[in-house]
């Protein structure tokens, strides 16, 4: 058996993926397709680069040292050689150590880590008078538990290997050269029982059960079989509002799917979840089983219409700290025109240019209402007002013309969706996004999101290839004429309710 830093932290963030990568055989694993994770490893690796210099030490890679990059028993000879010599620092070094019998299992296990770094430092080991203790590198901006977890495992290998017992090592997050210790006697212990129970579920060769997270789930190469899976069992996960506790405390009830849910006793739910938890799990299974909209409240909020109507959503890069797009959809309700506009800052210089194009824009409708799905365009709204000093008057009467629509769908309605995404709604509605590479609305569900709009303007900042700009205008457009179709649907649904 191998087990891996990487396929341990695979483990911790899902026991299913790294089941999944273990008895899958390479060839027949999906590929990883989201460019935005492309980024992030590009984004990782200057960071890493970054903490190297801030060191200040000369340091050897072995994977400069050898034509066959990808062998990890080629590069742990050549790492171990380096700690064996004393240099300094060894940058994206390979650890392999084995296990005989490990945890009476009969199995041999080797174990592979790979720090960011190895530092010589003034201890003792097997080498002579000195050793070497472990940095990583992570994106994250605040210290994890599976951050400190995947540096026990390390540590823990790292000190067996060396023949030491290692007291710290050291974590580096994003934007802070500033190190976090770790203490390792407490992390070591805890590394263990994770480590212990990936062996057990491998040994034993248990599938875990599938359970879908939006957030999580939507990086995840395996996410189409995951999906297809959970779709066909009814999943519960797939239902909005089910956390990973209250699935449990549903399938110890021997609630295991939408069609038990929805033929659930409400006072049996009472008596699992919460009151009011179990009203809203209830009446969403009641939605989704139906295939129809559920009022939440009998008293439902006023929705402006209006001649011109206007629909707005941002694009923006969070690492740069920059808005680039601001994208508006004018609507005509007497003539049923459509026109998209685009306030767009090619170069990370132009946030303000863009922001007082899109004043001047608005103030030529200064009565139409401004509707969006999300509570980032006011924020943003406010942010770039600050921060380019736009007068209090004419900023807070952009602010009364804004109407979220997202605000006002999950305050109003329970609606057959999987989740209260813009693009879920609008699927539900009929309405569906185009592939922007093409420019046609695809056969196949193409799952673009907000992060891939990152990847895409990132390219475009490094190439100068409009074709990365065009993908981002035609998402950012599906974006506004998807909140227009939420609009027109909820204009009928509210004058028929009120």
């Amino acid at each position: 058996m191998i087990l891996t830093d990487e396929l341990l932290l695979q483990y911790k963030r899902c026991h299913r993926r790294a089941f999944l990568n273990v008895y899958t055989e390479e060839s027949q694993q999906p590929s990883e397709k989201n460019q935005f994770l492309l980024k992030l490893t590009e984004e990782r690796e200057f960071h890493s680069q970054q903490v190297v210099e801030n060191y200040g030490l000369p340091y050897h890679q072995p994977k400069t040292l050898t034509k066959d990059k990808e062998n990890n028993l080629t590069l742990a000879l050549i790492t171990e050689n380096l700690m064996r010599q004393g240099v300094e620092c060894i940058y994206q070094g390979v650890i392999i150590y084995k296990v005989k019998n490990f945890i009476d299992t009969n199995q041999e296990v080797t174990f592979i880590v790979s720090p960011t770094l190895l530092i010589k430092q003034d201890i003792p080991s097997r080498w002579g008078d000195w050793s070497y203790f472990s940095v990583n590198t992570h994106l994250g901006k605040n210290i994890k538990p599976e951050y400190k977890l995947i540096s026990g495992f390390q540590g823990d290998i790292l000190s067996l290997f060396q023949g030491i017992n290692l007291s710290h090592c050291q974590i580096f997050l994003r934007n802070n050269l500033k190190p976090y210790y770790l203490n390792l006697s407490i992390w070591i212990p805890a590394s263990r029982e994770l480590v212990k129970e990936f062996t057990l579920m491998i040994v034993q060769k248990k599938e875990p059960d599938v359970f879908i997270s939006r957030q999580r789930c939507s990086f995840c190469q395996w996410y189409d079989d995951c999906y297809s899976l959970a779709k066909s069992q009814q999943h519960l996960s797939l239902i909005p509002g089910i956390t990973p506790k209250r699935y449990n405390l549903l399938t110890s009830e021997g609630i295991n799917n939408l069609e038990n849910l929805s033929q659930a006793k409400i006072w049996d739910l009472n008596r699992i979840l919460d009151k009011d938890m179990a009203n809203k799990i209830y009446l969403q299974s009641q939605s989704l089983v139906s295939h129809q909209a559920i009022l939440k409240n009998p008293t439902l909020p006023i929705i402006p219409y209006h001649p011109i109507e206007l629909y707005f959503d941002i694009e923006a890069e969070p690492d740069r700290n920059i808005d680039y797009l601001l994208g508006v959809l004018l609507v005509n309700n007497e003539t049923q025109e459509k026109k998209y506009y685009t306030f767009l800052a090619e170069t990370l210089i132009e946030e303000e240019t863009i922001w007082r194009g899109f004043l001047k824009f608005i103030s030529q409708y200064d009565d139409a209402p401004i509707f969006h799905y999300s509570q980032y365009e006011v924020e943003t709204i406010k942010r770039l007002a600050y921060l380019y000093k736009t007068p209090s008057l004419p900023l807070q009467s952009l602010l009364n013309r804004c109407w979220d629509l997202h605000k006002i769908i999950i305050n109003s309605f329970y609606l057959p969706v999987e989740n209260y995404s813009l693009k879920s709604i609008g699927n539900w509605l009929g309405f569906h996004w185009r592939d922007p590479k093409t420019g046609k609305i695809s056969s196949h569900n193409v799952r673009i999101s907000g992060d891939q709009c990152v990847f895409w303007y990132d390219q475009w900042l490094k190439t100068n290839d409009r074709t990365w700009l065009n993908y981002i205008l035609v998402y950012n457009e599906d974006d506004c004429l998807g909140t227009y179709e939420l609009k027109k649907w909820m204009d009928k649904e509210l004058r028929v309710k009120n």
